[in-house]
């Protein structure tokens, strides 16, 4: 079994009917976004790229293609999306009602704040600030986390709908 990473991307404003994309790599998955960003991924995203809609990297897993396949099977994309206003469940812990923090990402889903996160190895990468919020990142090169990068001229805002 092919381990690598899945990954869910969010359009910043819907393509027809899809608002995300679900996908797989076994590698650098800065490369695969790269080939999705000039059209020589998949079919969707490269008409998503020639209609001139942006997308941001809404979400990782590592897995497998069966991990990709049982996501993409389940529809409803935006059901695990946390720019959707979803809040992303920790297998095996929960974080008690009491601790929990709502970002400003949670209560409005329509504002995405993207922010640069750097890890080890000086990677400049952009990711939704709540995904850097409550999801742990790794740099697939380097295998260190990925932290935001307080650059305050670096950040964009992004309205997805």
């Amino acid at each position: 079994m092919n381990i690598g990473t899945v990954y869910l991307l969010h359009f910043e404003r819907p393509y027809k009917h899809a608002r995300h994309y679900i996908g797989w790599t076994p590698g650098d998955l800065n490369r695969r976004l790269r080939q999705h960003r000039n059209g020589t991924g998949a079919r969707l995203m490269a008409v998503v790229t020639a209609e001139g809609i942006d997308f941001v990297v809404a979400r990782v897993w590592t897995g497998g293609r069966n991990l990709e396949r049982s996501l993409k099977r389940r529809g409803g994309a935006s059901r695990c999306c946390p720019l959707c206003g979803v809040t992303p469940r920790v297998t095996g812990w929960d974080v008690p009602s009491s601790e929990r923090v709502l970002t400003t990402d949670t209560v409005i889903p329509y504002g995405i704040n993207v922010v640069p996160a750097i890890c080890a190895c000086n990677r400049v990468t952009h990711h939704a600030a709540s995904l850097l919020a409550t999801a742990s990142i790794t740099c697939l090169d380097c295998h260190q986390p990925v932290v935001p990068q307080h650059d305050v001229s670096e950040e964009r805002h992004v309205l997805t709908h």
